[in-house]
């Protein structure tokens, strides 16, 4: 663990955390149905347990401290990361600068700017359909007066495994010395073309040119949606260098953009990873600055930083969370604050720990129809030459560090929720598949490969046309965008890159350039044929993760009475409470306020549960300064731990 723990504080009982005090003070919905308390949520869908910034550790024997939670209750991590995924948060958590509803980010032109900041208090804000899911749909407006449509992020840990896993097949193609960069002479002798397996027998993906265009100078012409920085004859980062010179740059490194839809030939798109998803849109819209060392743990200064606590490198070269550290508090925080509004380390490294481990983890999309549908669908794509771009299926290949060989983290998550659809029942029901074995009280996960069926996407960005031509505010014209998975497609609305498609038959008619021929091909069709199509693509859809029936207990049925903690919560279904160490225990039978029994999933024992009394989670005084990092954990300062 990076900072010092106040062990004096660790005896500290939680006062502040009785029953009452928890429900009685905070905007979450944490109270129990007939407390005569405002914030309470019968569904118990809400976020229960009161805002703590999370304390990274790379130690996972300190109790509360993140690498605990992610190897001794791993599931109460997701939900803690789910939880601020979906948090709204409030002026005292220190969201928005010291400007509400300003405009932010250059464009092209350099003067125009591109977005509307800080103007959303959580990520559901946008991220929405369905409710209470890492959904998308919402159109906002940024780049263009038509806007940007919100991406879904189920199956998020999938899409950034394989950007990763593509980076490192290039480089395992390319540098031949295995030093982590591409020297000039690398480039040279590279050939022009990186067809890039997607997995074995699989398709190839065309990525570019890596060599350099002036021979042993220049740039490489990679796809797109790679961003590219150059590095001196040591392999270190050269800031502001725009190409290999020979002199101050002796060659080059990437990542893949894998995030976004994309901002125009040369400027790639926005998040190479999960966990700068979280920090950038967080400060941009939000105003919330996060300080996180682990984005910016990169020794030997190469732009790429050691792997998170979850396995997932980082790209300081390009991206670096705002809140850098340069004034660290003695208890371990950062004290910088940038935008000057008195809230320090509004987002902490622990706070990315836990939002990056949901995303990591959160479930895939499904198929809601027969195998028989599914196959017929996939046969039609290629067909119309769909699949040319949108890539069927992918494999995650297992962990391997060979030094001459592809360097593969294996698959990280530690479950998968096997969505299919259930003819009998018919609808969508799940299976949790635990990819972890149990040594003692520890999850240690398994990081073997893993098939990706129905993803649909080549990772990278096509030419597509006056059909997807976005004019930006400032005048510029971009029609390169990246291919969009088509799993979930089905539950999109709207459609395309601004959202200005509301049929997905609209945005296929949208599709020239590189996706003129498949469109000819589809208004050629027998009528019969695009109809059958059109109930595929519908048929990827996303779903409601919570309510989902599944069988999350290993016996092989769905029950209709699931016990947990002694109460019976109903149909089992897929909920992350029921698999905490101390599973949460519901309300259950309880009669409303108009005199009718109804079950209440509102949590009786949420203080134990969610880790509340953890010596690095406990909060005495509820001002969301673990009372670790608090100068005066029995006086609420929401600010520092001190000061209002």
């Amino acid at each position: 663990m990076k900072s010092p723990i106040r062990s004096a504080l660790l005896p500290l009982l939680c006062v502040g955390l009785a029953a009452g005090s928890v429900t009685a003070q905070f905007a979450e919905r944490g109270s129990l149905v007939g407390s005569g308390q405002p914030d309470v949520d019968c569904s118990g869908r809400s976020v229960k347990e009161p805002r703590v910034r999370g304390i990274h550790t790379t130690d996972s024997s300190l109790r509360g401290g993140t690498a605990w939670f992610l190897e001794r209750d791993p599931f109460l991590a997701y939900q803690l990361g789910r939880n601020l995924n979906f948090r709204e948060f409030r002026e005292r958590d220190g969201v928005f600068d010291l400007l509400i509803s300003n405009l932010g980010g250059p464009m092209p032109d350099g003067t125009t700017r591109k977005i509307t900041a800080n103007n959303q208090v959580s990520c559901s804000g946008c991220h929405n359909l369905p409710q209470g899911n890492p959904g998308g749909g919402v159109t906002f407006h940024k780049d263009s007066g038509l806007g940007r449509n919100s991406p879904h992020y189920y199956g998020a840990g999938i899409v950034e495994m394989l950007a990763i896993q593509t980076r490192e097949k290039i480089l395992a193609r390319v540098d031949a010395d295995r030093n982590g960069w591409v020297s000039a002479a690398e480039a040279q002798a590279a050939g022009s073309s990186l067809w890039i397996e997607t997995g074995p027998g699989g398709r190839q993906v065309n990525y570019g040119n890596p060599r350099l265009n002036a021979g042993a100078t220049g740039k490489p012409s990679l796809n797109n949606i790679f961003r590219v920085w150059y590095v001196d004859a040591q392999g270190r980062v050269v800031p502001g260098a725009t190409q290999v010179d020979g002199v101050a740059t002796a060659g080059y490194n990437f990542e893949m953009v894998v995030w976004g839809w994309g901002q125009g030939v040369g400027r790639s798109a926005l998040n190479p990873t999960n966990r700068a998803f979280l920090w950038d849109p967080w400060k941009a819209h939000g105003g919330l600055e996060a300080h996180d060392p682990s984005t910016r743990n990169d020794p030997d200064g190469d732009g790429v930083s050691l792997p998170t606590i979850s396995g997932a490198i980082q790209f300081p070269a390009t991206h670096k969370a705002p809140d850098a550290g340069n004034s660290l508090d003695p208890l371990g925080f950062s004290r910088d604050d940038p935008d000057r509004d008195g809230h320090l380390s509004e987002i902490t490294e622990g706070d990315l720990d836990l939002g990056e481990w949901f995303m990591l983890n959160a479930p895939r999309p499904a198929f809601a129809g027969t195998q028989r549908e599914y196959e017929a669908g996939v046969e039609l794509l290629r067909e119309f030459r769909c699949t040319d771009c949108h890539v069927p299926d992918w494999r995650i290949e297992q962990l391997g560090h060979s030094p001459q060989q592809p360097r593969f983290a294996g698959d990280r998550r530690f479950f998968d929720l096997d969505v299919r659809w259930d003819a009998q029942r018919n609808q969508l029901t799940g299976r949790l598949v635990k990819l972890y074995r149990q040594q003692a009280d520890r999850y240690v996960r398994d990081l073997r490969a893993y098939d990706v069926r129905g993803f649909f996407s080549d990772l990278a960005h096509h030419d597509m046309g006056a059909g997807f031509q976005e004019i930006d505010f400032g005048g510029s014209i971009n029609r390169t965008w990246r291919t969009p998975p088509l799993w979930g497609v089905g539950s999109g609305f709207p459609w395309g890159h601004d959202g200005q498609s509301l049929t997905i038959e609209h945005a296929i008619q949208r599709h020239d350039g590189e996706g003129a021929a498949s469109k000819a091909l589809w208004q050629q069709a027998k009528a019969s044929q695009r109809a059958t199509l059109l109930a595929f693509l519908g048929k990827l859809v996303l779903y409601d993760i919570e309510s989902l029936p599944a069988d999350i207990d290993g016996d092989n049925r769905i029950s209709s009475n699931f016990m947990v903690a002694g109460q019976d919560t109903g149909p089992e279904r897929f909920n992350a409470e029921w698999l905490f160490r101390v599973p949460l225990r519901i309300q259950g039978q309880t009669v409303n306020h108009d005199g009718v029994t109804i079950r209440s999933f509102a949590g009786r024992n949420v203080i134990p549960a969610y880790g509340a009394n953890l010596p690095l989670r406990m909060d005495t005084d509820l001002d969301g300064w673990p009372d670790v990092w608090d100068a005066a954990p029995t006086t609420r300062g929401y600010k520092n731990g001190v000061n209002n």
